[in-house]
């Protein structure tokens, strides 16, 4: 009897230790479940932001705004000139996904942004010439016009806070890029951007596009050094796209083409004759171009043969090759790189 009093009180001690046991591991249990979602949103950081900005030359300010929060691809790829663009089965993968697309009145977008607009009705579409400065597409009389384009805040293109009339588009210049102010603009117009698009991580954006104005204003600097001595020169391109470049230095552009098609014999004809005239001493080619008709020309003329890229993508590196360039065409490459 003795034995089996004993056994019933084993049996029971061990059901009195489960009863404990069972309650005790639930709550640790719940407790690493606890600590484990805490730390989820850091673990598992939120989806980028999506961005695609029109043309290649907008890439670098944007990457470096935006850092691990964004991924931006350019509609135009590398290599593709905006004057000749259409869209392919990348880019409308692209567009599909893309949180927004950042515009800059590059030659492809008036034709582009309705059928946009249509196919992707929920994609944003942000102009980043906010108070940017214009010159007119006026060849070879290169006035600037101190046109500003500002609203008071970034709108959908095609609503309508001041936007310019189609005419005044068509006039425009628009290698906006190639003026570092400009630029700096479009720097500042897309912190404002992501700024908006994502909240959440608005001083990480403010701290880098700070970071990148100081890198833009050293490059301008440097510009400032390289091309100050080429004041008055003429330069001859194929493709006008380097005025506001030129503008920014008081030098000229004497374009080889015509109307955007290769020249005529008369029109070469006549565009060696003031070639000859103005002194020429170098003929820029792109690689967006065709470079056989600028070449006959430097043969003709005796001219040396350069390279402007009029689209960076490398923005602060490949504008100061641009500018190097740029002067050895107009002072000869004994002049070297400036101090």
């Amino acid at each position: 009897m003795s034995m089996v009093y004993h056994s019933k009180r084993q049996c029971f001690a061990k059901l009195l230790h489960l009863a404990f046991a069972i309650p005790a591991a639930i709550l640790l249990m719940g407790g690493h479940a606890m600590q484990a979602a805490e730390a989820a949103p850091n673990a598992t950081p939120p989806e980028p932001l999506r961005l695609l900005v029109s043309v290649v030359p907008q890439l670098e300010s944007v990457r470096a705004i935006g850092g691990d929060n964004v991924e931006v691809e350019a509609l135009v790829p590398p290599g593709s000139s905006p004057e000749t663009f259409s869209l392919g089965s990348r880019q409308m993968a692209l567009l599909s996904k893309a949180h927004a697309l950042l515009i800059i009145g590059a030659p492809m977008e008036k034709a582009l942004l309705p059928k946009l607009r249509r196919r992707f009705p929920k994609l944003e579409i942000l102009d980043m010439r906010e108070n940017m400065t214009f010159r007119k597409m006026s060849e070879p009389h290169h006035h600037h016009d101190g046109e500003h384009h500002h609203d008071g805040e970034h709108h959908h293109d095609g609503e309508h806070h001041g936007e310019p009339h189609h005419d005044e588009e068509t006039e425009r210049d628009p290698h906006v890029w190639l003026s570092v102010d400009n630029m700096r603009q479009h720097a500042a117009n897309a912190v404002a951007v992501c700024v908006k698009l994502d909240p959440a991580h608005a001083a990480a954006y403010q701290e880098r596009g700070d970071a990148y104005l100081l890198r833009l204003n050293a490059l301008k600097r440097r510009l400032d050094t390289l091309l100050a001595p080429c004041n008055g020169q003429v330069v001859m391109v194929y493709h006008p796209a380097f005025g506001y470049l030129m503008d920014a230095y008081g030098m000229r552009q004497l374009p080889i083409e015509l109307d955007g098609k290769e020249p005529s014999a008369k029109h070469l004809a006549a565009t060696i004759r003031q070639a000859r005239a103005l002194n020429v001493k170098a003929i820029g080619i792109q690689p967006q171009f065709n470079p056989a008709p600028a070449k006959r020309l430097a043969k003709e003329l005796g001219a040396t043969v350069k390279t402007f890229n009029p689209l960076p993508k490398n923005y602060l590196e490949d504008m100061e090759t641009l500018a190097a360039n740029l002067r050895a065409a107009c002072l000869g490459p004994e002049a070297g790189e400036g101090d």
